[in-house]
This record gives C-alpha cells, structure tokens and sequence, in this order.
C-alpha cells in the first residue's frame, strides 16, 4: 500500500537548481512488513572484549555470557634450576582486567563465577562462535566455591603494596597451584607446546541461581591487558621461607581466547518476545534487536514495486526505525544498528549506500529522537530499477561479538511512532 500525496516541501533538497527551474517535490510513505528471528550464532574469538556474567532481561528473558580462554607460559623451561619438593604454593589468582569505560551492561551485583579446565585442545587457527560450549573437567576451580564477588571495575586494587588496574580476581583451587608446583622443571613446563597439553585453558563462566529483572548484569573484559593473567603466588621453605614469589601465566595475543552466551528467551516475564518469534506473518507492533547471536529484525517493503517505472527521480530514500516504548538506563539500546540485504543465497550482503562508509547510510541511535534513521536511497534507486531485487532488510546490532546491547523497536504497527520508509521524488 502506497501512502501519497503529502506534497510538502523538503527545505533539504533542490537548493543547488537555478532560479527559475521547475521543482516538484512528493513524500511517499511506504508500509513495511516488519518480523523478528533469532539470529545466528556469531564468531567471538580474537576480538578486543570479552564478556562474563549474567542477567535477567524482563523482555528477552535470562542473559549468561562466559569466557573460554587459554593461558602460556611466560617464560621456557619453568623451575628448571628449582627443586620443586623446596616449593610452597600460597595461593592462585586468576585477574581480569576491565574494559576501561565499557565496563558492564546492567548492574553490578555480586556475582557468582565458577572456573572449569578445558577437557579439549583448541586452535589458533579456528573461528569460535558465541554458541560453543567447551568441554570442561567437572572440578569448579574456584577457591571460594559458591560465594560471591561483587564486581568493582572503579576501584584499583593493591597487592603487595602496588596499585592495580581495575579488575576481577577469583582466587583458584590449592590443589591447582600445587599441581602447577609439582610440574616445575618437568617437560610439562619447557614451552608453550607442552604447557597447552598438560594445561588446556580455563572456561569461566557464572551460576547466579534465580535473578530478578534488572539484577546483576554482564562484565566486559579486556583479556589483552597485562593485567589479565593467572598468577602463581610461592615460597621456598628451604632457602627463603618468608620471601613470597610470583609466576604469571599469561593471557595475550597468542592465546585462544572467545565468548561464549546463553540466550534463555522462555524465562522472560514477557510473553511478546515468544509470541513475535512464533508469527512471522502477522506484521509486528514491536520487533527485536540483540548481540551476540541473539536476535535481529527484518523488513520487507512489498509495494516497493508499485512505483517503479513513474518517471520520478528518488532524492532521498530513509528509513526512520524508532525505539519502542521506554528502556532501563543501564539496558541501553545499541549505539548503532547496521543494515544488510539479503542475497539468493540468504547471506547477509552490504547495501550499495555502505561504499561511502558507514557514516554515509548512518543507523546510529539518536537518543533525541529515541530513533535510529538510514540513508538508502542508492539501494532503493537501484530496486526500482531492476538492478537489484527486492529482498529482505535485516537489522542487526554493532558490536555484535563484543557487546550485549539490546533493543526493542517499534514496528510497523506501533500505534505511536511505527517504523517507516520515507521517500522523496524530485519531479520536473
């Protein structure tokens, strides 16, 4: 259905005519057919943030994001000068260090983290997606098994008189340090090769029980930190008993290290989100947006067709997407929103707008507007040409693999600000 007429003037367009040229402008408002589908899992390996944590989203239902990472030596051939019996484990200490700013979406409630060693070897040279699970041995590493840690990514810590970056740390099983104790000057401990066998990497990941909405929240993590690191804390009894030590294991670049998130969409105290994935057909009031591998909104425009072959010249082609209804202030929607078309293969295929860069098509949040606005016009000009098909549009969230940004926005439907697709036609 084609809503036209409106005629009004664009003070935007047609300034760059000579005095005298004929101009005519038309807005058309086209009706679009607006749904949501859980989106695919994305990959989370080797990106600049890792997340952790969990919370319980009234409108998307529970959120639980862990961490899959390994750790290396930081030095070849450890104790090899050392006689390990001599050796005294104090504690282990694995450090998280916190993303700068960004430092959480939600609430910083106590928390509860539980460690796990990997049961698997995992490779540099794989691609691993927010879906996958690692195997794991069932001992929960955690010292302090089942107590809580309130996360404070203000406030610096001090160990051993030095002041710290803001960060995690979870302190780890005695049994673990002793058993890093017994491997020194062993071949467990000559290089990294070795190391990753006898020491696969860690899962960390939370188990905060029943939440109420709002509770808690999901850490981001700057795994690449110095700071971020297991350290060994220990004493030779023989030759220096009162002298502590240290040996870090490392966290860096060569590690393999990815995000893992849980999506539990039924435990959400809102029916919408379930009723909306369930009808596709029925065009949407409200439709849903959410990071790594959760869900994305798609946009059709059937009656785009319909004014093909008129003899207009498109101007400007926008897509006006606003936020539905009001959001929590620590549940903010994503920053920006990027837009694909999809290709006949249903692989998501950048817009012809997007050659001139993102800032061209836009999609960035407008908090003033509580909207998010995108230039297509090329795009459409090109669908209305028969250069491009019609497709499907689908809006995903940036950041995608490093955020758990959400949205809900409103639909075609939406009795106070629906989503619409604005055309300007410049006749002559």
């Amino acid at each position: 259905m084609v809503v036209s007429g409106c005629k009004k003037p664009d003070e935007d367009l047609g300034l760059d005519l000579l005095p005298g040229d004929p101009l005519g402008l038309m807005v058309d408002t086209l009706e679009l057919h607006a749904y949501t589908v859980v989106d695919s899992a994305v990959r989370t390996s080797a990106l600049s943030r890792n997340l952790l944590g969990s919370y319980l989203d009234a409108e998307f239902g529970l959120v639980k994001a862990g961490v899959v990472t390994q750790i290396r030596l930081s030095a070849n051939n450890i104790g090899s000068n050392q006689n390990s019996s001599e050796l005294v484990p104090d504690s282990l200490v694995l450090s998280l260090a916190f993303d700068g700013v960004n430092y959480v979406y939600g609430n910083l409630n106590p928390q509860v983290f539980e460690v796990y060693e990997l049961a698997e070897d995992l490779s540099v040279d794989s691609a691993y997606k927010s879906d996958r699970l690692p195997q794991t041995l069932t001992e929960d590493l955690n010292l302090r098994r089942g107590g809580r840690i309130t996360p404070q990514p203000l406030t610096k810590p001090f160990i051993g008189g030095d002041s710290l970056v803001p960060q995690l740390r979870i302190p780890l099983s005695q049994e673990l340090a002793q058993r890093f104790i017994d491997a020194f000057g062993s071949t467990n401990m000559a290089d990294n090769s070795a190391f990753l066998q006898f020491f696969k990497g860690l899962y960390i990941t939370v188990n905060n029980g029943t939440q109420l909405p709002f509770e808690a929240g999901v850490l981001y993590f700057n795994l690449l930190s110095t700071a971020s690191k297991v350290t060994l804390y220990y004493r030779n009894v023989v030759t220096a008993p009162t002298e502590q030590r240290t040996l870090d294991f490392l966290i860096n670049q060569n590690c393999v290290r990815y995000t893992t998130m849980v999506h539990e969409r039924e435990s959400a105290y809102s029916p919408d989100l379930l009723n909306a994935l369930a009808d596709t057909a029925t065009n949407a009031s409200g439709t849903y947006v959410q990071a790594l591998g959760g869900l994305r909104t798609i946009i059709r425009v059937p009656d785009l067709m319909d004014l093909a072959g008129e003899g207009r010249v498109l101007s400007k082609a926008e897509l006006v997407v606003p936020v539905k209804g009001s959001y929590y202030p620590s549940h903010l929607p994503p920053s920006q929103l990027f837009i694909f078309r999809k290709d006949e293969d249903d692989k998501d295929v950048f817009l012809p707008d997007q050659l001139n860069g993102i800032g061209a098509i836009d999609g960035a949040f407008r908090s003033d507007e509580r909207a998010y606005r995108f230039n297509i016009t090329r795009y459409v000009q090109q669908v209305l040409n028969g250069t491009l098909p019609n497709s499907r549009l689908a809006l995903v969230s940036s950041s995608n693999g490093v955020s758990a940004n959400r949205v809900v926005l409103a639909g075609p439907e939406d009795g106070a600000a629906p989503m619409k697709l604005r055309l300007t036609f410049t006749t002559y």
